[in-house]
């Protein structure tokens, strides 16, 4: 069982098709998350590496898709999760809900309470890198 862990919304001045291909293809994780440094595919998964201490330093993710949402499945780092997209078209506009998921047995070292609100907030951070990325691409 997954609990959702919070939830982030952005709204992107582009077509709902232009988000999807942008989150469908992790490789433009190397342009709107800062820390990685590396996105290998290997099959339909993606290995990721992080440079600067992160929770998980390395990660596997595959993406999963249907009709209007976009999911990463993140294993084989310190903790699993799920970052859900949903993505809603309004015309030339689209919003981008991220939901984010974690296992409700997760093990960590401190409690998801005190990880939550700074993973809430560096997720935004990223939310919005990838608004300004496809507006960008988009143009």
């Amino acid at each position: 069982m997954q609990q959702k862990l919070f939830s982030n919304v952005v709204t992107v001045d582009a077509e709902s098709k232009q988000v999807q291909q942008v989150l469908a293809n992790p490789q433009y994780l190397l342009e709107w998350v800062p820390e990685i440094t590396m996105v290998k595919q290997n099959d339909k998964k993606f290995t990721i590496n992080r440079a600067e201490t992160a929770l998980n330093q390395h990660e596997v993710v595959r993406v999963k898709r249907n009709a209007n949402e976009i999911r990463y499945v993140s294993t084989e780092g310190r903790l699993e999760y799920e970052i859900a997209f949903l993505i809603t078209g309004e015309g030339k506009r689209t919003i981008i809900q991220e939901d984010v998921y974690v296992p409700e047995k997760a093990h960590l070292h401190l409690p998801l309470k005190l990880l939550a609100p700074i993973a809430k907030h560096a997720f935004n951070t990223n939310l919005n890198n990838l608004a300004s990325l496809i507006e960008k691409i988009s143009i």
